[in-house]
């Protein structure tokens, strides 16, 4: 640790994200590790933590990383003293252009890195220079690994082997030195129900109820929805092929943060060929399951842009995932994807109550007064300009002494007299001031974030105004019973 800066007492965050050698294992379980190494390196240097900023997304470039955005955010603002990460290149080892917005953010705020190995201000040109040393070998190594990548890739793909992660129903294996799959049984005899239960008339949501009651789940969430269903089911991978070009990534500006989206791609534009990999299901089954499906959905018509104001905003009580604008018979409804959750409601009924309960929310903030545990600045000077008005009283009755004893002559003792009484005066009024503002409501700067959303909102489209919700709301909590009013729903708001 540098002794240059006594860390004891300060605030601090914990950015947490897993690193390209990690790849393989559970990020729960990785980013849980490094959470209590970062704890216990915090109590080391008796810093108070004040926030975590879990990074579960993957993304080369730094605005496809939303909680390093939300961090970056608060550092800018003076917020923390020192962030703490497990080492440098968890914060960027990405583009040169996002390690120097990273690095110019902690060292104009002055905020310290803290790893478990060392800590670096980077006003310190000797840290400043091995901070930039070391992002600067992270980034070359990474483009060395993305380059070896991309031409093991290119060979996969010419030899039909390409693996990225195993598929539900399958698990890694090597043929001839070639990466491939191999059936994993306890999974896959889940993947063979799936197609015959749709192939005998139920829907992905009754699937996926059923085979959860059976104890299946999914690799990357805690249990199957209607949507991952239909994804398995869609997948030429279970008859012995290999798919890629799914997605086309498209630059959007959302709220003037640039970020890269994943658009689908028609089925006509996937590159399918056949892999080495042997079939969970026959081509009939797969071919039968596909009429289905195209008789009973319409195509995606995801483009990448903003279709719902409430995008990423509404979580349901239930189970805490977020709510779905879908449309159904004609008018848009809210509703939560997963079977026996909340019950839906009309998209408008609960677009024009979350803009409705804005009004009382900023009111509650505008009376919202100072904590006496966190005095401001105007109570802090109080004291002091007590302090010099009194003094200010004491020179002035020095000034009668002065005059009795003779040492001034009655000339000088006026002019002394009128500068003390002026300062006097000046001092009044400024104390008066003082008090008069340090009793004031405190002014919470998400007021004029809530006042542009209520004078803007409903002059913009569903992306505007989704960039404005999600400028002053972290999250929205529904909740409504089953066979309820149509408006009778309850909203709980988490301000950012």
């Amino acid at each position: 640790m540098s002794g240059k800066q006594d860390l004891s007492g300060g605030a601090a965050a914990v950015y947490l994200r897993k690193s390209r050698a990690e790849e393989g294992l559970e990020t729960d379980e990785v980013l849980r590790k490094h959470r209590e190494w970062l704890v216990e390196c915090a109590q080391r240097h008796g810093l108070n933590i004040a926030a975590f900023y879990p990074e579960v997304v993957s993304g080369e470039s730094l605005y496809a990383r939303p909680q390093m955005l939300r961090m970056l955010e608060a550092v800018e603002a003076g917020t923390y003293d020192a962030v703490l990460c497990m080492d440098l290149d968890r914060l960027s080892r990405g583009r040169m252009k996002d390690q120097g917005v990273i690095l110019d953010a902690f060292r104009d705020s002055g905020t310290l890195i803290v790893t478990p190995d060392k800590v670096y201000d980077l006003s310190d040109e000797i840290d400043d220079e091995l901070a930039e040393f070391k992002t600067f070998m992270s980034r070359r190594e990474y483009k060395i690994i993305n380059k070896r990548l991309r031409r093991g890739l290119q060979r996969s793909i010419r030899d039909g082997c390409y693996v990225a992660n195993a598929p539900y129903g399958y698990k890694k294996a090597v043929t001839g030195r070639k990466p491939t799959l191999e059936i994993f049984e306890p999974e896959a005899k889940f993947v063979r129900l799936m197609f015959q239960l749709y192939l005998g008339g139920y829907g992905c949501v009754s699937i996926a109820g059923q085979i959860n009651a059976m104890g299946a789940r999914p690799h990357r969430s805690s249990a199957f929805s209607r949507s991952s269903v239909a994804q398995i089911l869609r997948n030429p991978v279970y008859i012995g092929k290999v798919v890629w070009d799914r997605k086309t990534h498209v630059s959007k500006n959302a709220g003037g943060v640039r970020r890269r989206v994943a658009v689908p791609n028609p089925r006509e534009k996937w590159t399918v060929t056949d892999g080495l990999h042997p079939p969970i299901i026959d081509a009939g089954t797969f071919r039968r399951a596909q009429e289905i499906m195209d008789g009973r959905y319409r195509p995606s018509r995801q483009d990448g842009t903003v279709k719902s104001p409430l995008a990423g905003l509404v979580r349901c009580a239930a189970c805490g995932g977020f709510m779905q604008r879908m449309v159904m018979k004609g008018e848009p409804y809210l509703l939560c994807p997963r079977k026996g959750c909340c019950a839906s409601a009309k998209f408008a009924l609960v677009e024009y109550s979350v803009i409705t309960h804005l009004t009382p929310l900023l009111e509650g903030l505008t009376l919202r007064r100072p904590q006496q545990s966190a005095p401001s600045p105007l109570q802090d000077a109080v004291p002091a300009m007590e302090k010099e008005l009194a003094a200010a009283a004491r020179q002035k009755e020095r000034l009668h002494e002065l005059l009795e004893l003779g040492e001034y002559d009655l000339p000088t003792y006026r002019e002394r007299m009128e500068a003390v009484s002026k300062k006097r005066r000046e001092l009044e009024a400024r104390l008066a001031e003082a008090k008069r503002k340090a009793g004031r409501p405190r002014r919470d700067p998400r007021q004029d974030g809530i006042q542009n959303v209520l004078s803007a909102y409903w002059a913009g489209g569903p992306p505007a105004r989704n960039a404005l919700l999600h400028a002053v709301v972290d999250h929205i909590v529904y909740s409504k019973e089953k066979k309820s009013k149509p408006a009778e729903f309850q909203l709980e708001y988490h301000l950012r």
